[in-house]
Formats: structure tokens, sequence, C-alpha cells
């Protein structure tokens, strides 16, 4: 089945999920995807040549600077947001406003030494947050309001709030610089946005059971060291800093590995959720190692799923993705999807391969609509690196 009628047979199949999730693409996004990226193959077009599309997406990238280093202030694991509400989750907004927003006026202290939240021993309010109190509820100042208030570049789905644009090159644009080896960025995750605040106050309840599923579960397994810089580990990370910890880590690797070298390449807090599954996943429907099978078996829409995608075998990640944008029961499981498509993009053939070698396949154009589609259905979709 080729990306044209994949997205045809999205398009029917989604009709009436895109009427619940109204997802509001950013600007620029939804230019790119219009102009079918200019007719490019490069992902670097939109940001080298002079337009006020790119004026608008270099406003973006600053905003996105200031952003992460409100991000990078959080150094700590949050606590566990689901213990901290209260059984009426009258609480709510104090406990999201605290941990899961990246503020800039707070001071955090130990939980462990006060009596509640507003506790002048648990957090000191400087000089504001965000313009009321701790005392004060009702509904926060949004993430485009707080720190991309120049560019409004953001796109939006009700459930999961906002999130970075669709926009070549499917990574971080810093890629696309002169001076800068492309390689130099192939490593970050500084442009993907995670509405945390957002997702604590409209996701997470006390009972919501958290899942991260791993497929293509590559850390380092040469050493006895812990791998800091596998980007898995590092997403499940900036989760638990924003106080979404996870209860199972569902890791599936073709590749076999001593179970004991895996446990010690990966941190303690990951060790108890871990279920280490060394085969390799399967795009055959209703395989049982085909992971929408477990995650259909055992979990329900009031979970928290974020998947993660990369096992660089295109047969393989594309029957999968294909099985989540035309199924809404999986949809409606799947919170966040992160899936790191190998196009035909000319900046990353020296990565993936030539286009003319067979480890790519769709044009950039296809694949922005296709993961567009799948936020339309209420998946809040992301690059992976």
């Amino acid at each position: 089945m080729n990306y044209f009628l994949t997205i045809f047979s999205a398009l029917v199949t989604l009709s009436t999920a895109q009427e619940e999730s109204q997802y509001i693409p950013a600007k620029a996004e939804q230019q790119v995807i219009d102009e079918k990226n200019f007719g490019s193959r490069s992902g670097c077009l939109i940001w080298n040549q002079d337009s006020p599309l790119r004026d608008d997406l270099n406003v973006w990238k600053e905003e996105l600077n200031h952003y992460n280093s409100k991000l990078d202030e959080k150094t700590e694991f949050a606590p566990d947001l689901r213990k901290l509400f209260n059984q009426d989750y009258s609480n709510r907004e104090e406990v999201c406003s605290q941990y899961a927003d990246p503020l800039e006026n707070i001071v955090v202290t130990h939980q462990a030494e006060a009596s509640s939240l507003s506790d002048p021993k648990t957090v000191e309010v400087k000089q504001s947050l965000r313009g009321r109190n701790l005392s004060e509820s009702g509904a926060s100042i949004s993430l485009m309001d707080e720190y991309f208030g120049g560019s409004q570049q953001l796109s939006f789905l009700p459930k999961q709030g906002f999130m970075e644009p669709l926009v070549p090159p499917l990574r971080h644009p810093d890629m696309c610089l002169a001076d800068i080896e492309p390689g130099w960025y192939m490593t970050t995750m500084d442009y993907l946005i995670e509405d945390f605040g957002h997702i604590c106050r409209n996701v997470l309840k006390k009972t919501t059971r958290t899942v991260f599923l791993d497929l293509g579960a590559t850390y380092n397994f040469n050493s006895d060291e812990i791998d800091k810089h596998s980007p898995a580990i590092r997403a499940i990370e900036k989760y638990r800093r924003n106080g979404i910890h996870f209860d199972h880590i569902y890791a599936y690797e073709i590749m076999k590995w001593d179970t004991d070298v895996v446990y010690k390449t990966i941190p303690t807090h990951m060790q108890g959720p871990l279920h280490w599954i060394n085969t390799g996943v399967t795009g055959e429907e209703n395989h049982p190692h085909n992971p929408w099978t477990m995650l259909a078996q055992n979990f329900s829409p009031d979970d928290f799923v974020v998947v993660k995608l990369d096992i660089d075998t295109v047969d393989i990640e594309m029957p999968l993705f294909k099985q989540l944008l035309a199924t809404p029961q999986l949809q409606e499981l799947v919170d966040v999807f992160y899936f790191e498509h190998h196009v035909q993009m000319d900046e990353m053939q020296k990565f993936w391969g030539s286009h003319t070698q067979g480890f790519t396949k769709g044009s950039i154009s296809e694949s922005l609509g296709l993961f567009q589609l799948l936020r339309k259905a209420g998946v809040a979709a992301h690059y992976w690196i």
C-alpha cells in the first residue's frame, strides 16, 4: 500500500475522530503541508531561504531555546503527581502548577519537610506564579502565552495540550545551520514540546497507570555503566522530572543481550518497572509479538501510554504506524507517539543511507501529512531522533 492510499484510507477512518480531537495545527505546520514542502526533498529549505515563514520559525526557535532553558532548571525528579492529588482532586491545580509547569519564579524544597504543597517550607513564591499566588485557583496561563506568544507557532490538542509544529527537518532545526555539521544536532531532543502541565490537569488521575513502550530498546550494553546518553532514558527522565513516573516500561529489542548487563546499564528508577522483552516486534496484526496486541489486552483508555518506535526497519515500522493510524481503539489507548520516520530527506542520506538503497521510503511531505493525521486522531505524534 503506497503512502497516498494510506492517507486516503486514514482520512475515511478519521472523519469522526477529527471532530472529537479538534486538532489545531500551527500556521507554519499547515503551510508546509499545504505546499508539500515546496516540492523539495530538503529538510532545510524552509530554514535557508528568505521568507516570512522562516522569519516566523526563527522567532519560534528563539522562544524554544528560552523554554528549554527553563526546563533545564528542573534538575531533580518531581514526586509522582498521582500520589499528590487529593481524593476529590481539589488540589489538582496546586499540584500541577508546582510540579508539571515549567515555572520561572519558584524554588522547591523537600516536600517531606512540609505539611502541604502551599507550606512555605515546600515552595517559595518569589514574585508571582504566572500572575497569581499558589492559593488562587482557576485555569492556568497556557504554554503558548507563557513562552511562545511572539511566534504563536505551537500546535494544540485538547487532551494533550500544546506541542511543537510538524515541520522539517523532522528534528532540531539547528542541524540546518551552515557552519555546523548535521551530526552535532542529531541527538538533541530539545525540539520536542510536551505540555506536562496540561497533561497533569486533563489526563492524569490517581488510578491512571503509566506505560512506556520502547520499541527498539538499544541502551549502552557494551559496558557496565548507565547509559546517560540513551534517548529513551532521557525521555523517561524528562517525564519523571515533571511528575510522570512510569509504572511499566516494555522494552523490545531483537539483539540478544545478557539480562544482567541490561539492568546494569539503566538507572535504578527504571529497574522495577522494566519488562525486558528480548525479541523483535512484528507488524503482523494480532501476533503475540505485535506490541499493539499486548497493549490492547492489558490497558485501557484511562491509562497514560507513551510509545517510542525506532527499530530502523521500514518494513516493520510502517505496518505498525499504519495500524495505529487506522485503528480508533489503538488511538484511544496511545497518548503520545514518538517515531523516527526514515523518509527521503537529502540531509539525512549520510545517516539513513542513500535514497536508492531502499532504507528510506516516502517523502517529507507525505510523512508530515501522516503525522498530522495521527494528531487529528487525538494522538500526540512527535518525530524521534
